[in-house]
Parts: structure tokens; sequence; C-alpha cells
């Protein structure tokens, strides 16, 4: 295996369009007016096998965690500079997270119960430091770690069976849960803000597949019975900034209906949104600043890691 450190760019189009929740009037609608700007999408990893296409990255920026699919599963650590190496052999795992302090990572087990693993890593180099961890028997759909990596939220695989969510907290030290909420539908994306104060989540219906998802925030520090509140209705939420202030969707008024068309709005709907058009493949994840993204792009020879610039030039 090889990490290739050319750079490759090639153009998109961002357009900027009116501020507000991505389900807009149709007065809103009609006055979009796409305005094209230039950002560069560089290759900035390679590996020479295929990988699955959600990666994390490291706080640092420097670092990648992603899942080799086959011709075995493998986890791999990505560096920017330096060689990859296997992280743990023959472990089937998928929806690798990296915890804000940059010393433990996360990823859900693949064989057996999915549940949740947790190791500790040398912010530096992304060594692993001691064994994988299980966080607690509880199985999951997806999870995230706190700002400060003492805490994870999952969403237990037992409500979802039933046509529901709940959304636990678990101490990492102490592996004491609670459950913060239950929604009716599939949550299947967590992230914290940045304080540690609330959780962000998208959030799928029971009904048609066509109809809107929400994305909602809700305290941490909430009871039981305590409400999310609903801040935009999007076709797929995929993810907050590092910085807390803005979200990454795919848009879903009718001029979006294309797959590969995405969107980066304001928490509050307080700015300008940014509307982008990527190329056929994987969606796009937040990198490690909330002015990068960053999605796989497989090809002939394995896959890259491509970094892509949110920022006009």
């Amino acid at each position: 295996m090889m990490r290739s450190s050319a750079v490759g760019t090639a153009a998109a189009i961002l357009s900027v369009v009116p501020a507000g929740l991505a389900a807009q009037t149709p007065a809103e609608k009609a006055a979009i007016r796409p305005i094209a700007v230039e950002h560069t999408m560089r290759r900035i990893v390679h590996l020479d096998a295929p990988i699955d296409n959600l990666v994390a990255a490291a706080p640092s920026g420097h670092i990648y965690l992603a899942l080799q699919t086959r011709p075995d599963p493998l986890i791999w650590v990505l560096p920017v500079r330096g060689e990859p190496f296997t992280f743990r052999k023959n472990w089937a795992a998928y929806r690798p997270r990296w915890a804000g302090s940059g010393n433990r990572i996360g990823f859900i087990s693949a064989i057996g119960p999915p549940r949740v693993w947790t190791v500790e890593v040398d912010s530096a180099s992304g060594r692993a430091l001691d064994p994988p961890r299980m966080l607690i028997r509880t199985s999951a759909n997806a999870f995230a770690f706190s700002p400060d990596g003492a805490r994870i939220a999952l969403v237990a695989s037992r409500s979802t069976a039933a046509g529901a969510s709940e959304i636990h907290i678990i101490e990492w030290s102490s592996r004491r849960s609670r459950r913060l909420l239950r929604e009716d539908g599939l949550v299947y994306w967590l992230d914290w803000s940045p304080d540690g104060a609330f959780i962000y989540y998208g959030l799928a219906p029971n009904s048609s597949a066509q109809d809107p998802h929400a994305v909602k925030r809700v305290a941490v520090r909430g009871g039981r019975g305590d409400s999310a509140r609903a801040l935009f209705e999007v076709r797929e939420y995929l993810g907050l900034a590092p910085d807390g202030a803005r979200i990454l969707y795919r848009p879903l008024d009718p001029g979006s209906a294309e797959e590969n068309v995405f969107q980066v709005s304001g928490i509050e709907g307080d700015d300008t949104p940014l509307r982008f058009t990527l190329p056929p493949g994987p969606v796009p994840r937040w990198g490690a600043s909330s002015t990068t993204l960053v999605r796989v792009r497989q090809d002939e020879t394995g896959a890259d890691i491509v970094e892509i610039s949110l920022t006009p030039r």
C-alpha cells in the first residue's frame, strides 16, 4: 500500500442562494440567481485499495481514518505526510469518527452486534496506544464523540427496529448511559456542537422515502420529554461544520433534484448559503476545518481522499 502526495485539481461550480431554511417559498425559489465562483479539489491521500465512502479527518487535518473494503476489511490510518499503516487487521467496521480531542477514535463493529468501539491513539501519529475497547453493549446505528471525547452520543439499534430512534448519552470512563430523547423515524447522523451543549442530527421520516428529512438540535443537558428544535428541511443531512456555525446537506428545493448538488448554510439561516455541484460519486463530508470538505474518489489504482475548498477565489 502506498500514499501519493501528487496533487490533482478540478473545477466545480458554487452558486450563492438566498438565506433561509432549505425549504423555501415559491417566491424565494424564484429569486435564486446562481453566481459562479471557482474552487478546487485537491488529492491529499492515495491508498492502493478501495476504501469505504466515509472517512474521518483528525482535528489536526494531518491524518485520516479509512476502511479498506476488499479483499479484506482493514482499518487504515492515512497520514498526509508519511506512509499509511494498518490499524487493525480483519476487523469489519464502519462509520469511523475522531474525537475533537484528537487522542481517541471510534467505529462501529460490523461482525456481530453493531457496537461502538473506541481506541486511544497518539494524536500526532494516529498510532494506537491501547487495544480497542467496547464502549457499551448497546448496539448502535450511529454515534458521535463530544468535543473532549469524554462522552458519546449513540442511536440505539433496538429503537430503530421499532420505527423510532433513541439517542443515548454515554460517559466514556464509567460507561454510564442515559436516554436523551426518542424520535419517530430514523436518526442517521449525529454531531455535537463545539461547546458540547447541543447535539445536531438528521431525522428521516417513517413515511415515503421522498419526504423531507429534518435537521434538529437538542440540548444535551435536557431531560426526558424535552423537545428538540427543528432547524431545516433537507433531502439529506451530511454534518455540522467543525466550528458549529454551518451545516452541509442535500438541498430540498426542486431546482436541486440532482444527486450531485449540495449546500452549506448557517445554522440560523442568517448568512448566504453556498450551493455547489460535484462530479458523480460519494457524498462529501466536513474536513478538519469549516472551509474544507473531503470525499472519496475511486480509480483503477485504488482510492483518493480529496479535499474540497469552500473558499471562493
